[in-house]
């Protein structure tokens, strides 16, 4: 609609611009071009200049003060391979600095591991790079280092010997780690594939390799993944992997979050690993992308089978005002593996869950308004009562829900009922300061979270002067009741982060 706007007035000015008064009745019946034609979501995903891999492209990160060379085809005819390859990729460096600290109400105590930074001062730098294609290939990788200096001193007497297991998200020891690797072919717009250490962003039951509140890579995967436009909107994913690299942890391994989160005092974890995930996806957009419907399945290998889908659309009423609903529903079952990692730890429990939700939102100019509820729900025997599995998301909040909180997660607390959550989003000086207040109110038949009530307040700012700098900043403050195990009136996080990118 901005588009079809800013054409129309393009049009007006050079109409009134250079028609004199004798010839205005003849120009004002001269037919106008008609307006831009949206280009499809869809139909971009896949192309020259997209990087996919990239967790700093534009997509993810718009105000990257520098790196990406959009270079048309007309101007890699005459070039050489060397050209080819290193004037026409592109390349993103990210550094910046995070504190993180949380307690429990009260007394101040420490959370239980990995919920946030038992360590909570990290600094460090990513490096991406790719070369351009030849003949439709290329390669890429991305480089994370982390403390390199001070890193005792900075986190004093919590930098010790394996305290880096609470917190590899922001790690407080020395830390040099190969995030990505990988070749990449792509024809045209329509077909991409990608084998290595790769990020997978567009799966929805699958962490991404970007978050803008983290310094570190969150996740990436070893396996591959291929991309088809076969037009019409749609566009389909086939992933396949064995092995995941957490945060600034070392190494591929068929280790999950389940696992990660159950380290024992030996080094053990309660939940076996997985041999790998299979994953196949559609995901289409119409109506000048105010539509969008997507539909996953997915084979967790130890961990069960899920399938989802979600479906959204957005009404525009004029130029500052639209609606937009949305509807999403899922399952997760043992279809195909009866003894798995959760039934072995968690005695006589099924993977069994089933959950759906709807968000409504409405947006003028710079506010927004969004409600959002959802319900999960499965037999008294199955893990959680019902909660759905996703070893890739789960303790890190970037599973699709609507309506989880900073704090209170419906997956990672393993509960099951309704979730409840209103929020809304104020934009000031041209949108680069967002603030984000939210509430989140729980009702379970665990009455170790029903009543549980949550408030968020979420603040980025990109700095206009400095393109490329970021400010972030979170508080989320949890009210318990007092049957939970770790009820200490209230329990609360924090972070500040500053991030910069060229």
């Amino acid at each position: 609609m901005k588009k079809i706007l800013y054409t129309l007035l393009v049009a007006t000015f050079a109409h009134h611009a250079f028609a004199d008064n004798t010839e205005s009745a003849t120009a004002q019946n001269t037919p106008q071009p008609a307006p831009a034609a949206v280009v499809n979501n869809n139909a971009v995903f896949i192309g020259n200049t997209a990087y996919i891999q990239n967790p700093y492209n534009a997509e993810n990160y718009p105000t990257t003060g520098g790196g990406t060379l959009v270079v048309i085809e007309s101007q890699t005819t005459n070039q050489s391979i060397a050209q080819k390859l290193f004037e026409d990729g592109t390349y993103n460096v990210y550094t910046g600095t995070t504190f993180n600290y949380s307690a429990n109400g009260t007394t101040g105590q420490q959370p239980t591991p990995y919920n946030t930074a038992i360590q909570p001062y990290a600094y460090g730098a990513n490096l991406f790079a790719q070369t351009g294609q030849i003949n439709g290939f290329s390669v890429g990788g991305l480089m994370s280092v982390m403390n390199p200096f001070f890193n005792n001193q900075m986190n004093g007497i919590n930098a010790q010997p394996g305290a880096t297991n609470y917190s590899i998200m922001t790690p407080s020891n020395s830390q040099v780690t190969l995030s990505e690797a990988f070749l990449e072919y792509q024809y045209s717009n329509k077909v991409q594939a990608d084998i290595g250490y790769i990020g997978i962003n567009n799966s929805p039951w699958l962490n991404p390799n970007y978050e803008n509140n983290m310094l570190v890579v969150p996740t990436t995967y070893q396996g591959a993944m291929i991309n088809i436009y076969p037009g019409n909107g749609w566009l389909l994913t086939a992933i396949a992997f064995n092995g995941a690299q957490y945060g600034a942890s070392s190494g591929f391994t068929g280790n999950t979050n389940y696992s990660l989160n159950t380290i024992n005092g030996n080094g053990s974890s309660d939940y076996a690993s997985s041999n790998g995930t299979v994953a196949i996806g559609a995901n289409y957009a119409a109506l000048d992308n105010n539509y969008n419907l997507r539909l996953w399945g997915y084979q967790f290998d130890n961990y069960g089978t899920l399938l989802y889908s979600d479906t959204s659309l957005t009404m525009p009423v004029n130029n500052e005002m639209s609606f937009n609903i949305a509807g999403q529903a899922g399952t997760d079952q043992q279809w195909f593996q009866a003894n798995n990692a959760i039934s072995q730890a968690n005695t006589n429990q099924i993977i069994q869950s089933y959950m759906a939700g709807i968000k409504v939102n409405w947006t003028y100019n710079w506010f927004q308004l969004n409600l959002s509820a959802n319900t999960m729900w499965g037999s008294q025997n199955s893990y959680g009562g019902g909660a759905m599995v996703s070893p890739y998301t789960v303790n890190q909040s970037t599973d699709p829900t609507y309506s989880n909180g900073w704090m209170t997660n419906m997956i990672s607390n393993a509960f099951t009922g309704s979730e409840y959550k209103i929020g809304t989003q104020f934009g000031f000086l041209n949108n680069n300061l967002t603030i984000m207040p939210a509430y989140i109110y729980t009702s379970s038949g665990d009455q170790q979270w029903n009543g549980t009530q949550e408030a968020d307040l979420v603040v980025n700012y990109a700095i206009p002067q400095v393109k490329g700098l970021f400010l972030f900043g979170v508080y989320g403050n949890q009210w318990l009741p007092q049957q939970n195990q770790q009820y200490d009136g209230s329990a609360w996080t924090s972070e500040i982060g500053v991030f910069y990118t060229y």
